[in-house]
């Protein structure tokens, strides 16, 4: 028996959560689009789109990351890190395919770091990612000298702010994105291996899966999508702050868990995790439009993170109870059968 005929047991489908998450996001946008008569502008939806770019590409590395229950806080960082790098070769007039391929690279090797301390010297994913950011943080200020990096050459708004027939790119990249990972987490061995370490260490090694490397290499892959999430960034903005990815990992913590990710792993889908970046980009953009101060879009935000945690633990325990309930009916059941048998004998 191969590999993919022995985890096909953990091919992941589209649950409740997700669907849960998708009316809550129409039901969003419903109420939204009553209280504020432009919200389904034309221009507004763009912007909606355009700033949730970079994040939806980064919470994708967050759903893989959460998927096998760890979790990585240096996302923010590490895209500062990167976009300064790309930044500072722009600015030297560098080819931006090789600048894209150098970005890519360099958010990889962050990750791998992560995936080093974590899988390898097994520091606490939480405590290592906390190590990682902080060393980050401090290079994005030593690198940018306390200013902003400004006028940088456009030469990745088209991903942002650039239309193909009339579509906006921004679109086009999240389809794109999100279409490939969905069929590489669901159709492809390899994504398959990613849930069956987050549904257990102990059975992944029974079916012959290496949850050092595939941990590593989950660790590696959010890596390389930070580094291109900061390519959109640059070309959203066209300069790098100093503020950059400051809420970036609870951003992409929030669309994720809101999406439908287990925090306990195993569980999880892009689908959902997209319908949470929409979410979250509709929240922030409604505050925005009320005048509401920023300090509330914090606070909006780690109550999502609590309500959804809470909401995924009372889910878990109701399934739990349902196969405790199953298990002892087909218990009743095979007694039956036997005592029936011996009666008959």
């Amino acid at each position: 028996m191969g590999i993919t005929e022995r985890i096909r047991v953990f091919k992941p489908r589209i649950g409740r959560r997700e669907l849960f998450t998708l009316f809550l996001l129409a039901l969003e946008v419903v109420v939204f689009s009553l209280v504020a008569d432009h919200f389904l502008s034309y221009r507004n939806v763009l912007n909606i789109l355009r700033n949730s770019v970079d994040l939806a590409v980064v919470a994708i590395g967050m759903t893989i990351i959460m998927i096998i229950c760890g979790i990585d806080l240096s996302v923010g960082s590490a895209l500062g890190v990167v976009a300064i790098l790309v930044g500072w070769m722009l600015n030297a007039g560098v080819n931006p395919f090789f600048i894209a391929g150098v970005a890519v690279a360099a958010g990889c090797a962050i990750g791998l770091v992560n995936g080093f301390l974590i899988c390898f010297l097994r520091i606490p994913d939480i405590v290592a990612t906390i190590g990682t950011q902080s060393i980050l943080r401090a290079m994005v200020f030593f690198m940018l000298g306390g200013q902003w990096l400004t006028g940088l050459p456009p030469v990745y708004g088209f991903l942002t702010r650039g239309r193909v027939w009339g579509v906006p790119v921004s679109l086009l990249v999240i389809a794109v994105f999100y279409a490939a990972f969905w069929y590489f987490l669901t159709r492809r061995p390899a994504g398959r291996r990613i849930y069956a370490v987050g549904n257990g260490l102990e059975t992944a090694k029974l079916v012959g899966i290496s949850a050092r490397r595939v941990r590593t290499l989950s660790y590696v892959l959010c890596g390389g999508l930070v580094g291109f999430a900061a390519l959109l960034y640059v070309g959203r903005l066209g300069s790098v702050e100093i503020t950059v990815g400051n809420d970036l990992a609870l951003s992409a913590i929030a669309a994720t868990v809101i999406g439908g990710t287990a925090v306990t792993g195993g569980r999880g889908s892009v689908v959902g995790t997209l319908a949470g970046v929409f979410f979250m980009s509709v929240m922030k953009n409604g505050i925005v439009l009320f005048g509401i101060p920023s300090l509330w879009e914090r606070a909006a935000v780690g109550l999502m993170i609590v309500v959804s945690i809470k909401v995924d633990l009372m889910l878990e325990k109701r399934t739990l109870r349902r196969q405790q309930q199953q298990l002892s009916k087909q218990r009743e059941s095979a007694w039956a059968a036997r005592r029936g048998e011996g009666a008959a004998s």
